[in-house]
């Protein structure tokens, strides 16, 4: 399986994976056989949130949000992956505002290692800073209180982090 990390501002970095190992190896591109829809994953400690492109790129929209804490939720992350014939999952990478990665980019590599015991989709990472300011920001602008915002927040997050995923990479999009 390969593992493609990217970010607006950084170069594409492909990592060649193994549930116990990644390796470092750069490249410019991602996979070329990628294709839409794509479904996105905001990893939180608690939450994670999930959101799903069309299969042309013009729209991404959130559809669930998973529990972390439940043991099976690679298993519903597949079947949602089968429900909306992704191609590949858009894993949002917590980067510190300097760019490096912390705890919080440790746990979301944590995530994707747990979803590629399951999956044999290309998974790739998404730089998500502000991408959880940006949902926020949205959704209060839908005119939604403070409970509706809160409730939606980690799939409209992966939403975000999707539409940045795409827009980086207009190849994508025939």
């Amino acid at each position: 399986m390969t593992v493609v990390s990217c970010s607006t501002s950084n170069s594409v970095t492909s990592q060649s994976t193994t549930p116990s190992s990644i390796s470092n190896q750069n490249t410019e591109q991602i996979p070329e056989n990628l294709t839409l829809p794509l479904l996105a994953l905001d990893v939180g400690k608690k939450r994670i949130g999930v959101a799903v492109s069309d299969r042309l790129g013009y729209s991404c929209r959130g559809i669930a949000c998973l529990h972390r804490n439940d043991s099976g939720w690679p298993k519903q992350a597949l079947k949602l992956i089968k429900e909306y014939g992704c191609k590949g999952i858009v894993v949002g990478l917590a980067k510190n505002m300097d760019g490096s990665e912390g705890a919080q980019a440790k746990d979301c590599r944590k995530g994707a290692a747990q979803l590629q015991q399951v999956i044999s989709l290309p998974i790739l990472f998404q730089d998500e800073r502000l991408s959880t300011w940006t949902a926020k920001e949205r959704l209060f602008a839908q005119g939604l209180n403070e409970k509706k915002v809160i409730a939606k927040l980690d799939q409209t997050a992966a939403a975000v982090i999707l539409e940045d995923f795409i827009a980086a990479h207009p190849a994508l999009v025939r």
